[in-house]
């Protein structure tokens, strides 16, 4: 397969064809409230240690927006219809960290519960986007892998959720939250694969950036006892999802060994 290391934006219209990013955005999944039962909490409350891991999940998926303003300040924001999906993105996840919140508020007779400062510095933002301006379009192939392996672990956070602790109210709204994600995931996993297996250099760039995150996206900004609970309580106790998951990043071009869910549960 040909190189295009120094592809256009218009050269690599290709990733993900058959997603139709328009109906994406028509019928993007808004506010879930209506379709939770959240009386089925009062017989059945969960315990201190999935209301922990759900408030982080909630924090990591609000944490998007965070994230998003660093995308789109790089060659990425140039390409439509990857900006489109983005956008509709941020916004699903949005509402679904608002339906985390609701079950949570549910456990604590309706008051709010603090959510975690998502906190930027301005000067490290303005350094990377100039950074990822001057690699250009490979840029996007390395954001498109980060949010494929960052989908594929938040869906194995919530499906363990569910495993351990198979509440059935929280398991139907476990699996539409894992529902509305494998849509989204259907659109990076392509896009990372195609941008991958086209260039040499994004997938020098994706498996140096990959190696370097903190795993779930926004696990940065969060305090380290709350991460290290986060995969205490999820994947430590199951290696066979760790090693799960790192078998999936393998599968990305020029990704494989990394090792990253292990080295993020260790």
């Amino acid at each position: 397969m040909p190189e295009h290391d120094e592809a256009t934006v218009d050269d690599l219209n290709a990733p993900a064809p058959d997603f139709d990013v328009r109906a994406f955005a028509r019928t993007a999944a808004g506010s879930h409230r209506d379709e939770l039962d959240l009386t089925a909490y009062v017989d059945a409350p969960l315990t201190a240690g999935t209301l922990r891991s759900l408030a982080y999940l909630r924090d990591i998926e609000r944490a998007t927006m965070s994230h998003l303003r660093g995308i789109l300040v790089t060659a990425t924001h140039k390409d439509a219809r990857v900006t489109a999906f983005l956008t509709t993105w941020a916004f699903e996840k949005f509402w679904i960290a608002d339906a985390l919140d609701a079950i949570i508020e549910a456990h604590n007779e309706g008051e709010t519960v603090p959510e975690t400062v998502i906190r930027t510095h301005g000067e490290r933002t303005i350094r990377e986007s100039i950074v990822a301006n001057i690699i250009g379009v490979p840029m996007t192939a390395v954001h498109m892998a980060m949010g494929t392996v960052d989908e594929w672990l938040m869906q194995a956070a919530y499906a363990r959720i569910a495993e351990l602790e198979p509440q059935e109210e929280l398991v139907r709204t476990l699996e539409n939250i894992i529902s509305v994600k494998a849509r989204q995931l259907l659109f990076f996993e392509a896009q990372a694969r195609y941008r991958l297996l086209h260039s040499s250099r994004a997938r020098s760039l994706t498996r140096r950036r990959l190696r370097t995150t903190p795993w779930p996206i926004g696990a940065k900004a969060q305090p380290k006892s709350e991460t290290d609970f986060f995969y205490s309580e999820l994947f430590r106790t199951s290696p066979e999802t760790v090693a799960m998951l790192d078998s999936r990043v393998d599968t990305l071009p020029g990704q494989a060994d990394l090792r990253l869910i292990r080295k993020a549960t260790s």
